[in-house]
Order: C-alpha cells, then sequence, then structure tokens
C-alpha cells in the first residue's frame, strides 16, 4: 500500500453477502420520529420546568421547611464558631460547677419539702425554704462563672464584645454535660 494511492480492497470484502445488503438499506434511512419537533416557546418552556419544576402547595411547603431548617443549622454553626462563644463553651466544660446539677436538686428538694407535709408540719415548713437554698446556690454559682469568664475573656479575646455571652454561658452551665449542644471538647478540670 503507498501512501497516495487509492484503497486497495481485496475481492472477499468488495462482494456483499446476501445478510449485509438486506442491512444497509434499512440502517441508511432515517428513524422516523413519533413526534412533531416542539417549537422553540414548548422546548424553552420545559427546559424552564425541567430547572425549576412547578410544586403543588404541599411539596413546596415541605420544600420551604426544608430550606428553612438548613439555613438555621447554618446560622447556629456560624454562631457556635464565633470565638467568643467557643471560649465560653470551653470555659464551662473545665469547671465543675453546681449549675448543672440545678433541676435534680430543685426537683429532689421540691420533694423533699412536700413528704415533709405528710411526716411532721414543723419539718415541712423549714424544709420549704429548702427550695430557696438551691435557688439561690445555683444563682452564686453562676455569679463566679460569668466573673472567671470575664477575667478570661479579657486576657484571651479583649476586642471581643461581651455581649449574649452571659446568656449563652447560663444556658449551657444549667445543662448536664452529656446534653450540651455542641458537645463539650474539654474535660472538667482541663486547663483551656
Amino acid at each position: 500500500m503507498g501512501l497516495f494511492r487509492p484503497y486497495e480492497r481485496s475481492e472477499e470484502a468488495a462482494e456483499p453477502t446476501s445478510t449485509d445488503a438486506g442491512a444497509a438499506p434499512q440502517a441508511a434511512q432515517p428513524a422516523k420520529k413519533d413526534a412533531p419537533t416542539p417549537s422553540r416557546k414548548e422546548a424553552e418552556a420545559a427546559r424552564r420546568e425541567r430547572l425549576h419544576p412547578s410544586l403543588t402547595p404541599a411539596q413546596q411547603r415541605k420544600a420551604d421547611r426544608q430550606a428553612q431548617a438548613a439555613a438555621r443549622q447554618r446560622s447556629f454553626v456560624e454562631a457556635d464558631n464565633e470565638p467568643g462563644r467557643v471560649l465560653m463553651r470551653d470555659f464551662i466544660d473545665s469547671r465543675k460547677g453546681f449549675a448543672q446539677w440545678s433541676m435534680p436538686a430543685l426537683m429532689i428538694s421540691l420533694a423533699v419539702s412536700l413528704a415533709l407535709v405528710y411526716v411532721n408540719t414543723q419539718l415541712a415548713t423549714i424544709a420549704a425554704f429548702l427550695p430557696y437554698v438551691v435557688i439561690f446556690a445555683i444563682i452564686g454559682d453562676l455569679f463566679l462563672m460569668w466573673a472567671g469568664y470575664k477575667k478570661l475573656h479579657a486576657q484571651r479575646l479583649p476586642r471581643v464584645p461581651l455581649k449574649g455571652l452571659l446568656a449563652y454561658g447560663i444556658n449551657r452551665s444549667i445543662n448536664f454535660r452529656r446534653f450540651r449542644v455542641p458537645a463539650a471538647r474539654v474535660k472538667p478540670g482541663d486547663e483551656i
């Protein structure tokens, strides 16, 4: 085979077989369409529907709820990653405070004061002040927590404002350690 010579075929390939002859005319014909070609307006409408499907009201409400939940989750993550909140979380999680036991202590003190009503009324009168003692102990613990945090905050983050951190710290302090969200990164007693 030369460079400029026409393609040379062998004689065997040149003779079509009977099966090839019947298949060639069918393959050469264009396939018939089932429907007419859509107009430009119809094609654009179909494309818009694929990109932005029209939903039923129930589907739209469900999609809106999912979008709102995702946006809320993103805002929680952004707020939880602020440096003041991160420092507050680590500070509270490293403390061994009384405030995290506030709910059980209040429930037990109320149960004791109510149970003593049936045993001895004089003891019940004295025990009625027990829940107040627990509340004052919680307030004292939260006061000490806030004073300690303000000192740490002034050292580590002097230019970050304290706005909103007291409420965040109280909310995190009164929860059990295992129920805190986000989960604790430091152990009680660790230095931060």
